[in-house]
């Protein structure tokens, strides 16, 4: 019966998977918004080139611009600049009632918390340097204009950036030529511009720019403009410039390359899009702006009227005919450095307008589209999501794989009649099976994921944070094991109570428990997040499909049923990793020879970094730093410790340990390099990537969706649930034994195996319901960093408690009062070296255990014990 209703709500659940099937979406989406007004009632709308503006308290602000309404410049019209100021609110343009000091275009502009700045411009006599605040009051339902300090110099055709706290404004030109000036400035400090280091290259206006991660840092980047200077030929550019804003360097990124060959845009509109994207919007080329650029400058010396009139009509025949401005929307991978056309649209896309992202889409406001020829249209881009039909096929290999782990746990409900079976599998698993366990409780969907994306990203330089877990292997098989498998006992921290007192237990175990409410919820969370991004299948719904499995099989098969399907686990994500690393090879045009050679020239293989700096990722960080976090994990977490107690006896419980040493060596290697390999696939295929992804953890995820055949997908999916469920049924087994022996059992020794057997099971429930609901809550909190602090501050006593055990194994000495002083010394230490160092992160686990094992032992010779 137990069995049928619990087969009956896994049902429901799948059920719930089909609200959210991944549907096929267009590659973009874009909405026409109300066009501007025209300037006078009854006369066509023309729109504007140069308009500037943006979004303050949610209404967009359009100022400024030039257009030609007396007619087509080539037929006489003049260039005419407006002071207006456009506001559009509940989907309706108003004029403002405010007008610009003087008219104006052509000026950068960037919407801060404060509201939209206007900076430099011309209004076609001169260039500006006035930099204004513009606001939108909503009591009096208008415009506020504020001045801000000037630039240092007049600028017009620049561009600007907000980033973090500064605001960033690069090159442009003046009343007689183009410039290569570079300034910022600090909105939380008095306002003031700060001059930078000039850009290289040529001087540059009309370019675009926008802010996105790298492999390295945050950079700027500034991507094609032209070189301008009064009455003489333009020159068209072609390459584009990175700013590292941590290190403050400039680098010239070399040429625009779509397809092998260089690409000319100016005036072009650029949005940062995911993770690793930019997005670059139209723009114009060099070919038929350089043959009117002559034609101008020889009409400009030109005396002979036949000979003007001729270069007139030449003129004039080109304007006549010009096809418009591209349609074309380029995409940039800020890792693998490379270019491609994301999408070519039916219609011109306008050059100088004013383009800004509002939430996840992107605005531009009228500009032009053709030469002299404006548009008022306002149209909204929205690139589309990561997300690629999952299909049946799919779906029913992911129900049918994780009915499988169901199914484990109900076959071994029947064999658990005691606490013995619950906790430690009553002596039936064999060693090779707890290995593999380990294995794959250490191996959770995070780290499938992670690693390939960090060496996608980077390089291999966490490697030896991996071959530390290999390392430590004779310090927990010798020193750890033997003193756990002798005293018999069922956690960890028991060995605490019998060492020093049960103060020091109570403590172990309960940083032990609030840890796995903490990674259980986030467990849940990552995943489903990475896998949401590339199937479609909602985030609660994962969330609650894994909890609920996890909770179930694990609350009735035990131990055995967690090992059991880590084991089913193991084979499925390395194998299907094996499989992914031959199918990318298989699918790539690149000879393996000359994929190490691509791979070794961007540095990709780089293990190790042999610097001193302890503030940085490097060699000795990595090692350090992971020792210690694979002796904590390995010696003190329950979870590992609970694999090593199932055995029969100590060389068992060491075979455990060796066949996750001698799995882990192969399998780093397999991940990092399908990291590396996707890097390769992707730099080969750059169009193959979603920009949309906005979440480096799901490149994998996104690899096996939209590459491997379907139902190898469909099955390396629910290989990702069910590393994430192992994980989880490894936490949640581990923390009912940890409160049923620690603590119930302490305070309630009276109480019978098979009442205490009826409480590990309410436990469990507990606990896998206290993590769902941590997860669901993130999830719809949005809170994505919480898991940084939660880890960063469980860890000043994680490391410390590594001391414990050390001093109480290692010395005679030790005592209950200098152990428990020196680990409160340990989280004072620990605490801040993180709030007052720059001292990286894995760093703290070596500190802790360090520290608490010195000041531990001085402690305890300063308050010696009477026994």
């Amino acid at each position: 019966m137990i069995s049928k209703k619990i087969i009956t709500v896994v049902a429901l659940l799948f059920i719930c998977v089909n609200v959210g099937l991944g549907q096929e979406i267009p590659k973009l989406k874009i909405t026409e918004l109300p066009s501007l007004p025209a300037q006078e009632e009854g006369m066509a709308s023309l729109g504007y080139a140069g308009m500037m503006g943006g979004v303050h308290d949610e209404v967009i602000i359009a100022v400024g611009g030039a257009n030609f309404p007396e007619g087509l410049p080539w037929k006489g019209g003049k260039k005419v600049y407006s002071d207006k100021i456009y506001l559009l609110k509940d989907n309706q343009w108003q004029l403002s009632g405010q007008t610009l000091h003087s008219p104006l275009a052509y000026g950068a502009s960037v919407s801060i918390p404060q509201g939209i700045l206007i900076i430099g411009g011309e209004d076609g006599t001169t260039t500006s340097d006035q930099v204004v605040l513009i606001t939108y009051d909503p009591t009096s339902k208008d415009i506020g204009i504020a001045d801000y300090p000037s630039l240092p110099e007049a600028l017009a055709y620049s561009a600007a950036v907000v980033e973090e706290d500064f605001v960033y404004v690069v090159g442009g030109k003046n009343d007689k030529e183009s410039v290569n000036s570079f300034y910022r400035m600090n909105l939380k400090g008095k306002n003031n511009w700060e001059k930078l280091p000039d850009f290289p290259g040529s001087p540059r206006a009309l370019h675009a720019i926008a802010v996105q991660e790298t492999k390295d840092s945050r950079k700027l980047f500034v991507i094609g403009g032209r070189n301008q200077i009064t009455g003489k030929k333009s020159e068209a550019l072609t390459d584009y410039l990175s700013y590292d804003l941590k290190d403050g360097v400039w680098k010239n990124e070399g040429a625009l390359l779509i397809d092998g060959a260089p690409r000319v845009l100016m005036g072009a509109s650029a949005e940062t899009m995911g993770s690793m994207h930019l997005m670059v919007y139209g723009g114009s080329d060099e070919v038929l702006f350089n043959e009117l650029e002559n034609l101008a400058l020889q009409l400009g010396q030109e005396q002979n009227d036949s000979l003007v009139a001729k270069l007139t009509g030449k003129r004039d025949e080109i304007l006549n005919t010009h096809p418009g401005f591209s349609k074309e929307i380029l995409g940039y991978n800020s890792i693998t450095n490379k270019w491609f056309v994301y999408d070519d649209l039916p219609n011109q896309i306008p050059v100088t307008a004013l383009s800004f992202k509002k939430d996840d889409e992107f605005i531009i406001i009228s500009g032009e589209v053709s030469p002299g020829i404006r548009t008022p249209k306002v149209l909204k881009y929205k690139i589309a999501e990561a997300v690629e039909p999952f299909g049946i096929i799919n779906y029913s290999v992911l129900a049918l794989y994780l009915l499988i782990s169901l199914g484990i746990g109900i076959y071994f409900m029947r064999k658990q009649k005691s606490t013995e079976d619950y906790f430690v599998g009553g002596g039936r698993i064999p060693w090779w099976a707890s290995g593999l366990s380990v294995f794959g409780t250490l191996l959770s969907a995070i780290t499938f994921m992670a690693i390939p994306a960090k060496a996608f990203i980077t390089d291999w330089s966490f490697f030896f944070l991996n071959i530390t877990a290999i390392l430590i292997t004779p310090v927990i098989a010798f020193i750890f094991i033997p003193f756990f498998n002798k005293l018999k006992i069922r956690t960890a921290y028991e060995y605490l109570e019998d060492r020093f007192n049960y103060l020091a237990r109570a403590f172990g175990s309960l940083s032990f428990i609030l840890f796995q409410l903490g990674r259980i919820g986030i467990v849940l969370l990552l995943p489903s997040l990475a896998i949401s991004i590339v199937t479609g299948i909602p985030v609660t719904t994962s969330i609650l499909i894994m909890g609920v499995l996890c909770i179930l099989y694990t609350t009735f098969g035990g131990i055995e049923a967690v090992i059991w399907t880590d084991v089913l686990q193991v084979i499925v994500l390395l194998g299907g990793s094996v499989l992914a690393v031959v199918w990318i090879m298989l699918h790539t045009e690149t000879s393996f020879g000359d994929m190490i050679t691509y791979a070794s020239e961007r540095d990709k293989f780089n293990i190790a970094n042999l610097e001193f700096d302890f503030t940085e990722s490097t060699f000795w960080v990595v090692f350090i730093g992971g020792l210690a976090s694979a002796m904590v994990t390995q010696g003190t977490d329950q979870t590992i410790v609970q694999r090593f107690l199932t055995s029969s006896d100590i060389k068992n419980s060491q075979k455990t340990l060796y066949t996750n040493a001698v799995l882990t060596l192969p399998a780093t290697v397999i991940f990092f390099g399908l990291g590396t390999l996707l890097f390769i696939f992707y730099s080969e295929m750059p169009n193959a990537l979603s920009p949309a992804i906005s979440n480096n953890d799901s490149i994998f995820p996104w690899y096996i969706v939209r590459e491997l055949p379907i139902g190898v997908s469909g099955l390396l999916v629910a290989g990702i649930f069910s590393a994430a469920m192992s994980s989880i049924s490894s936490s949640l087994n581990s923390v009912s034994t940890a409160y049923c022996n620690d603590f119930h059992a302490h305070f309630r020794p009276e109480v019978k195996d098979k009442k205490l057997l009826r409480i590990a099971r309410i436990a469990t429930v507990v606990t896998g319901v206290l993590g769902v609901l941590l997860a669901l809550w993130m999830a719809s909190s949005n809170i994505k960093s919480l898991w940084d602090q939660f880890y960063r501050y469980l860890g000043l006593f994680t490391g410390g408690l590594g001391g414990m055990f050390l001093l109480g194994m290692l010395t005679k000495k030790a005592n209950a009062t200098g152990t428990l002083l020196g680990l409160v010394v340990s989280a004072l230490l620990i605490w801040y070296i993180s709030v007052f160092t720059e001292i990286n992160f894995l760093m703290y686990a070596f500190f802790g255990v360090a520290s608490c094992f010195i000041f531990g032992y001085i402690f305890s010779l300063i308050f010696k014990d009477k026994t």
